[in-house]
């Protein structure tokens, strides 16, 4: 039987998934920081070089997660060069670097964590219907000569649902028979 070399290789450089700073994945790497007003590409030049090289996915994050807690600042957006088409260059700075005599905050808000709020509606306890009007029969103005079709017969008798034990249902009148002629 021969082996896979390929597993045999794979077996001896196999490392844990733990590393050495104890934790599941790569350790955080350090960002370097202008100290001075920077824009995205700015910052990712000088962060994509050398052993700590981070890609660009990763440092907007830290960024946006930074711009959340306060921590950076965003100004008003630069405008392209020379009067070039183009969206506007989003522009940051470190707190501790800010200066409010030489630089400008942006209009828009800060983005904030959202926060998750839950509303709990209390049950409200059921409530039985109201009972039903009572049914009143109206008489029918016939012809001259009434037909069995035209004497009505009396009504029988409707019962509403009762609310609760204590109150009794309505009681329906019937209605009076109509006059016989003859």
């Amino acid at each position: 039987m021969a082996k896979n070399k390929s597993n045999k290789r794979s077996n001896k450089s196999r490392k844990s998934l733990k590393g050495k700073w104890n934790h599941i994945g790569a350790p955080p790497k350090n960002t370097r920081w202008p100290g001075r007003p920077f824009t995205m590409e700015q910052l990712f030049e000088r962060n994509s070089k050398g052993s700590n090289a981070q890609c660009e996915l990763s440092l907007r994050n830290k960024v946006d997660a930074l711009v959340a807690t306060g921590e950076l600042i965003e100004l008003k957006s630069k405008k392209q060069p020379h009067g070039a088409v183009g969206r506007p260059k989003a522009v940051f700075v470190l707190k501790s670097k800010f200066d409010a005599s030489k630089m400008e905050k942006a209009d828009k808000k800060a983005k904030t964590a959202k926060k998750s709020t839950v509303t709990v509606v209390a049950p409200t306890p059921a409530t039985a219907p109201a009972p039903a009007a009572p049914v009143t029969a109206t008489p029918v103005a016939s012809s001259a000569s009434p037909t069995p079709e035209t004497i009505a017969a009396p009504a029988p008798a409707v019962s509403a649902p009762v609310a609760s034990e204590a109150a009794p249902a309505p009681e329906v009148a019937a209605p009076a028979p109509a006059p016989q002629v003859g």
